[in-house]
């Protein structure tokens, strides 16, 4: 059996953590609370206080799970475990994503009227940035990465295209920063 190393476990905490905050906020929360909002960030969208601390985060973890098992079983895994920088942010990501969306949700239901939508959109944002910065370094794989027929019939074309999609990943993921910002001057009045 492979023995799990401290990134491992620090990694495992944090994909299991929105749970101990859910169950640890769940009874000071309301029966209803918001878990969808619009773009505006408003909430337009409510369940039970238990759908929403559990089910999302159980929606998000299963996503993670997911995507590891396709980096397990990728026929090209050794490629994946070549571009290790890139399935470590893809992993990070999703795990980070469901704390975020967690506390925002928790946050959200406690009054605390944060703009939802920014958040989530400059972490969007953030994840495409460092996603880009290794884009260039992947390897021809079959799970992650500009996964379309040309560039999978050919690892020339699959280095091209990535190499060329790193950068414009990195400035679509810092574009993502002047639009949030120039949308919260708009919605304060200025």
């Amino acid at each position: 059996m492979k023995k799990l190393k401290k990134s491992d476990l620090f990694y495992w905490f944090f994909a299991v953590l929105p749970f101990l905050i859910s169950a640890a906020f769940y009874p000071y929360l309301p029966d209803q609370i918001a878990d969808h909002w619009n773009s505006a960030g408003a909430a337009d969208g409510y369940s039970s206080k238990a759908f929403a601390l559990f089910f999302t985060p159980a929606f998000l973890m299963a996503v993670t799970l997911f995507v590891g098992l396709m980096f397990r079983i990728d026929p090209q895994k050794e490629n994946i475990n070549r571009s290790v920088k890139l399935k470590t942010t893809v992993l990070w990501f999703l795990v980070l994503l469901n704390n975020a969306v967690n506390l925002l949700t928790i946050a959200y239901a406690f009054h605390k009227r944060l703009n939802t939508t920014a958040i989530i959109f400059s972490f969007l944002g953030a994840g495409l940035a460092v996603a880009g910065n290794y884009l260039p370094k992947c390897k021809y794989n079959y799970t992650m990465g500009i996964r379309v027929p040309w560039t999978l019939a050919s690892e020339s074309n699959w280095e091209k295209t990535h190499r060329m999609a790193g950068p414009i990943w990195v400035a679509g993921g810092v574009l993502i920063a002047p639009m949030i910002y120039s949308y919260a001057i708009f919605r304060r009045g200025n």
